[in-house]
């Protein structure tokens, strides 16, 4: 890439006008930055990060002015110092106990281990020693000669922190403490700085022990026992003391503890240590008590303040208060007192919190910015108590030391008379006892010229509108503003000025152009124009729609304004009062740059004012239109319970908005805890009253209530719930209802009731309370079940005995009045030990091939063998071959004579079993039950029945159905009764309501021939277009079973197509292969010499459509073949089909010739073909530089690859196939359906193509057509088929 130079190729006038503009812009930018420097109005350096203390704890006072950092020696610490500010030549400097450290001494080692963070103040001590602790103070200054200012950090105090170990480390004499008396094991910790943190172990390890109300440790590190329990032995106890952040731990001596009594003897509470009884919290900090109390039980602690009943939350197991954050009504006396069950009286410990706080601001002081000769002040008043009081620094000298034009009275620093060279950084540090507040504030003297920051360039107004310029400006002095429109000042009561702007009331088309602002001082002036543009004012003269519709309507309102014709009118709508900004409600939309705004099916929300705005930017007009649909009223609103004692309710409500129609009534509706999401109907008030009251309620249940409001247009959505109102309790006012008693379980009594609601329940602890008595015994219990349940299982040991059972409902408040009904049951049913003897055929009833009598002895309804209800009999009876297809008569009891004076078995049941199956070997049985179990099966009984009549066939139909036949399909019967022998196939005719001669055929059975197979029989020599009646039914050795019948229509006689017909020579003989299509079965086929007349030489009657002609015929001759379809008296004839008949032999060696010379002239072509070809690759080669394409060269020696791989089409040989020989298609191929032909086709019967056999049954397949075709239709061989 080339770059040329500014001016390059450039006509030389060009260039130097180029350069003569960049140099006028250079002067521009550098005049533009001189100005920016002007204004950059310098701040001073104020400490932003100070030190922090260390190490942080939940809270970390900062006592007086400094904060306080705890440093190992030989350790490392970093005194953080950040200051901000755009002072220019910012320098950090340090102060150790008031004395400057010189960073810069000779002293080589003091700078290495003493150092300042490149480019920051924070100072960072290596290796603290002993000598590196005191206080320390950042100072951040300027060190411009034009500009000075100091900003000084907080002071820290840099404390060694240091641990000693416990002075006695031997472990204490073991002791020995009666069982449930108070202990106390103290601490004594060593010497520490900070304060350690103490901690108990009852072991070597070293692991903090778990304290709880019994066991506590106080403020001093001692741990005190409320009373001594056994798992407090053999344990040794030791104190250890700790500095987390130094990672230092010391234990002290281990005391180990045998505890003496085998029981503890009661001790009142009493108390035995508490923290100070006089505490001063500070305001936002935490304050805490503690108070421990011996004895036994052990003690239970509450705080409350003086004054107060309610208790207060504790810590630490209720022996320490904790408040964490103390404010100044805090403040009072906190009494902590102990009992136990002994006590008489509690033992309390009075504690006093006096609040203080640390020092505050009453007001923020606040940098200052005053120009050359003007006075100033600084206030730094400070709250907090104790009060605090302030110290003064200017540039980081104490104000006593500075002399000046200076004066300070209560807080306040005045100065007078400032020049440039007095501005300064002002720090005051407000200080009490419990911490300190620093501020920096600047003054800055300031002399600068106008500079116009911010001004209207452009303004366009409407006439008779205010216009408003604005010019914003600053400088020191202060400057002041003029407003020019040349050649005049602008002053007048149209105008109206302030700091920073003019307003020009009721504008004209008199008042556009350029209007200037200028802004002067002692120091300069500045001035910029604006442009004024007066434009026609925009209103509104036409909105209109229709103001009241039903809800579900369109609405359409227009609106039509009128504006300056320099400007665009757009159209915004508001919705009482709201701009409708995105039209979120699917129902509002705009069109026509919103002019036009619709409300699809409005409803009862879209009521309303409905303002057009129409605006160009410039002003605005505005027109309302009211909008009132007709809909559903708006929900009640302010639902209220007036009174919801002695179960009754009473409500209030305001109406809502009823949208233009009058309210009818409202509906309330209440919800439970027990379904709260659940809405029942409650009542309805009988007009529009906005109140309710009498309105019965259960009882102890908690209800919520909702109304709706309903007009001629439906019902308001539901007003919001109200409070929940709980029903006062009472007895449950019925008891359960629906009381069963099952015996489906022996030796149990099964008891169900219908389970009450819970709206039932009328109050707490409801419960069913049941009463079982034994009826003619004394026996009788109760049980109690809980109201959720609602059945019980009792065991009673029994076999269906009668019991009396009661159930009862009872909650807290008792029981109803009215006593339970009894109701009378048994105990569970058992399996009866008893059966049924001598089961046998009755002999003396008739016996058939589906019915059988059988007769057995009876039980005895009332034997307690049956061990239950008698409940009848149970004949069992299977087939000898499947023992498992059990089928079941059920019998149902019967009412016999008396059997008290009955001899055994001279009872008898007697019983006809119907549709037993026929002709088959069957065993049964029979068996007693009772309503629950069955007892064990009787003798069992071998039955043979005979041999019966079928049922009806299944399924009879008409499958296919033609002019002259009904082909019909059925399934077997699903009862054969016997073996099956035949079909007897019954057919009439049908007209005019009358049946005509009745025709029968029988169709063989077929051995082979499941239930799942169909069976199908043709009917032919039909009439076409006629109704006939077919029934069919199935025959045994027996007789013929019940008829099914079908009334089916044979088809109407279509047109009778030519046949097509094809002629082949023999291969071997001299003879023709002549096949032909036809819809018809019954075909002719004629021939004749070419001069001669037509003779029948062969006639098919069946599906067969080809025939073999080689008798009577001689070579060379020529004969002319055709194919006559009968249907009836109709016929119709083929086109002929002329063929001369030649010696095969002949042919085959013509043949031979022909192929032989067409192979030999393929294959020269070809040679001469692929030397052309080489040719011209040779030349092209030679005018490509001997670069092409390898794949091209590969394509010229053969065929692409991609043409190898593709499949051969349909039809073509490869080397493993050969074509098709001649098939005859069915009348269906030919697209008659959906009836069917009167010929059967080939594949229904399962013939093999016959144009691959001759008639004695020779092989011709490999000479015939691959498929049916016309004659013009067939393709002759391709030469490359000869070929290979």
């Amino acid at each position: 890439m080339r770059y040329i130079t500014v001016g390059e190729h450039l006509p030389k006038k060009t260039g130097l006008c180029i350069m003569a503009i960049l140099q006028h812009v250079c002067i521009l930018m550098l005049c533009a930055t001189k100005s920016l420097q002007e204004r950059i109005v310098p701040s001073p350096p104020s400490i932003t990060a100070g030190p922090k203390p260390y190490p942080e704890r939940s809270w970390n006072p900062e006592l007086g002015d400094r904060v306080y950092v705890y440093v190992e020696k030989e350790k490392n610490t970093r005194l953080q110092c950040v200051a901000s500010g755009n002072t220019p030549n910012l320098r950090y400097e340090w102060l150790k106990d008031g004395i400057l450290i010189d960073f810069t001494s000779a002293d080589r080692n003091n700078t290495l281990h003493i150092y300042k963070e490149q480019g920051l103040g924070t100072l960072n001590i290596h290796r603290v020693q002993e000598n590196d602790y005191g206080t320390y103070q950042c100072r951040a200054s300027s060190t411009s000669e034009k500009f000075q200012a100091v900003s000084l950090s907080k002071k820290v105090q840099l404390i060694e922190a240091d641990i000693s170990s416990f002075q006695n480390i031997d472990d204490r004499h073991p002791r020995q403490v009666a069982l449930g008396t108070y202990l106390m094991l103290t601490c004594n910790p060593p010497p520490s700085n900070p304060k350690a943190d103490l901690k108990w172990s009852a072991d070597d390890s070293l692991k903090e022990m778990t304290l709880d109300e019994r066991i506590v440790l106080d403020y001093e590190g001692n741990l005190h026992f409320a009373n001594v329990a056994s798992e407090d032995g053999e344990k040794l106890y030791s104190c250890y003391a700790s500095l987390h952040f130094l990672g230092f731990y010391s234990k002290g001596p281990s005391t180990s503890l045998t505890v003496i009594g085998d029981k503890a003897a009661f001790q009142p509470a009493m108390r035995k240590w508490s923290s100070e009884k006089h505490v001063i919290g500070v305001e936002g900090e935490p304050a805490k008590f503690m108070c421990i109390f011996g004895g036994y039980p052990t003690p239970k602690i509450s705080w409350r303040k003086a004054g107060r009943t309610s208790t207060l939350r504790e810590g630490s197991n209720g022996h320490e208060l904790i408040i964490s954050s103390v404010q100044s009504s805090d403040k009072g006396i906190y009494i902590c007192s102990g009992s136990n069950s002994v006590t008489k009286d509690p033992q309390e410990v009075r504690f006093t919190l006096d609040v203080q706080a640390k020092p505050t601001w009453k007001f923020q002081p606040v940098d200052k910015r005053v120009s050359v000769g003007e006075s100033t002040s600084i206030s730094c008043k400070a709250e907090g108590n104790p009060i605090p009081t302030v110290e003064w620094y200017i540039n980081g000298n104490p104000y006593k030391d500075i002399p000046g034009k200076r004066y300070l009275q209560n807080d306040v620093l005045r100065v007078s008379n400032l020049t440039k060279r007095e501005s300064v950084v002002v720090q005051c540090n407000a200080t009490n006892t419990h911490g300190s507040l620093f501020s920096d504030v600047y003054i800055n003297v300031l002399a600068l010229p106008p500079e116009i920051t911010n001004w209207t360039k452009l303004l366009k107004v409407a006439t008779g509108n205010d216009a408003v310029l604005t010019c914003s400006h600053n400088g020191y002095p202060t400057p002041t503003l003029t407003w020019i429109r040349e050649p005049q000042v602008l002053n007048g009561n149209r105008y109206s000025r302030t700091e920073n702007s003019i307003t020009i009331h009721k504008v004209n088309k008199n008042d556009e152009g350029n209007i200037t602002c200028i802004s002067k001082n002692t120091e300069g002036e500045m001035g910029k124009s604006s442009m004024l543009i007066v434009r026609d004012k925009t209103s509104i003269t036409d909105l209109n729609g229709v103001p009241e519709v039903d809800a579900g309507r369109d609405v359409i309102f227009t609106c039509v304004a009128k504006t300056d014709p320099k400007e665009t009118i757009k159209y915004l709508w508001k919705k009482r009062g709201t701009l409708i900004k995105d039209f979120a409600d699917h129902h509002i939309s705009c069109e026509n740059n919103c002019a036009v705004l619709r409300i699809k099916e409005a409803g009862g929300k879209h009521s309303g004012n409905y303002t057009c705005l129409a605006s160009n930017g410039i002003d605005e007009d505005q027109r309302t239109i009211e909008l009132k649909v007709k809909a559903a009223p708006n929900p009640p609103v302010d639902v209220k319970i007036t009174s919801c004692g002695d179960w009754k309710l009473g409500l209030t409500w305001t109406a809502g908005f009823n949208n233009f129609l009058p309210i009818i009534d409202y509906t309330v509706e209440y919800s439970t805890s027990f379904k709260p999401k659940e809405w029942v109907y409650l009542s309805k008030t009988t007009n529009n009253n906005t109140f309710i009251s009498g309105i019965s309620l259960s009882a102890w249940v908690e209800y919520t209530f909702r109304i709706k409001a309903m007009n001629s247009k439906g019902f308001s959505v539901p007003s919001e719930p109200t409070n929940i109102c709980k029903t006062d309790p009472k007895k449950p006012s019925r008891h359960p209802e629906g009381v069963k008693i099952k015996n489906s379980q022996e030796g149990y009594l099964s008891i169900e009731w219908e389970a009450m609601d819970h709206m039932e329940h009328n109050g707490d602890n409801f419960e069913y309370q049941i009463f079982v008595r034994k009826l003619n015994t004394t026996d009788s219990k109760s049980y109690i079940v809980s109201g959720d349940k609602n059945s019980k299982l009792i065991k009673t040991n029994d076999t269906y005995q009668q019991y009396g059972v009661k159930v009862a409902a009872r909650n807290s408040k008792g029981t109803p009045l009215k006593e339970p009904e009894e109701v009378i049951g048994f105990s569970g049913m058992g399996v009866p030990t008893i059966k049924p003897r001598q089961f046998a055929l009755d002999k003396k009833s008739p016996f058939t091939h589906e019915m059988a009598t059988f007769v057995w002895d009876a039980v005895s309804p009332s034997s307690a063998e049956l061990k239950g209800k008698f409940d009848g009999y149970v004949i069992r009876y299977w087939k000898t071959k499947s023992p498992k297809n059990v089928k079941r008569i059920e019998i149902p009891p019967r009412v016999l004579s008396d059997f008290s004076n009955s001899v055994v078995g001279s009872q008898k049941i007697k019983e006809t079993v119907h549709n037993l199956p026929a002709y088959s070997d069957l065993e049964l049985d029979v068996l007693v039950k009772n309503t629950m179990h069955e007892s064990k099966p009787s003798n069992r009984i071998k039955l043979t029945t005979p041999e019966g009549v079928p049922s009806e066939v299944e399924k009879l139909k008409a499958e296919k159905r033609g002019e002259n036949y009904l082909e019909l399909g059925w399934f077997p019967p699903k009862r054969i009764n016997g073996k099956l022998m035949d079909y007897k196939v019954m057919f009439r005719k049908v007209s005019g309501g009358e049946l005509g001669k009745k025709f029968i055929q029988t169709k063989k059975s077929n051995s082979n021939v499941t239930a799942v197979d169909m069976v199908k029989h043709r009917i032919v020599g039909l009439e076409p277009n006629t109704l006939y009646r077919v029934d069919v039914l199935a025959t045994t050795k027996t007789g013929a079973g019940r008829k099914k019948s079908v009334d089916v229509m044979t088809a109407d006689r279509a047109p009778l197509s030519p046949p097509i017909v094809y002629v082949e020579m023999l291969p071997e003989k001299i003879g023709f292969n002549v096949s032909w299509k036809s819809v018809s079965i019954v075909n002719i086929v004629n021939m004749k010499e070419s001069e001669g007349t037509f003779t029948e030489v062969k006639r098919s009657n069946s599906s067969r459509n080809w025939v073999v002609l080689n008798e009577g015929l001689e070579e060379g001759r020529t004969y002319v073949i055709t194919v006559t379809a009968v249907d009836g008296t109709r016929l119709v004839t083929s086109e002929e089909m002329k063929v001369t008949l030649s010696n095969p032999a002949l042919t085959r060696e013509n043949d031979a010739i022909f192929k032989a010379t067409w192979f030999i002239i393929v294959m020269v072509a070809i040679a001469i073909l692929i030397l052309v070809i080489i040719i011209v690759c040779l030349l092209l080669k030679r005018n490509r530089g001997d670069k092409y394409n390898v794949q091209e060269r590969e394509n010229l020696h053969g065929i692409k690859n991609e043409e190898m791989k593709k499949p051969l089409p349909m039809g073509d040989f490869d080397e493993n196939s050969e074509k098709q020989p001649l098939a005859g298609n069915s009348y269906d191929e030919m697209g008659k359906g959906p009836l069917e032909s009167d010929k059967d086709s080939l594949e229904e019967y399962g013939d093999v193509d016959p144009t691959r056999f001759n008639e004695d049954g020779s092989f011709i397949g490999q000479y015939g057509n691959q498929q049916a075709t016309t004659p013009s239709e067939a393709a002759a061989p391709s030469v490359m088929h000869n070929l290979i």
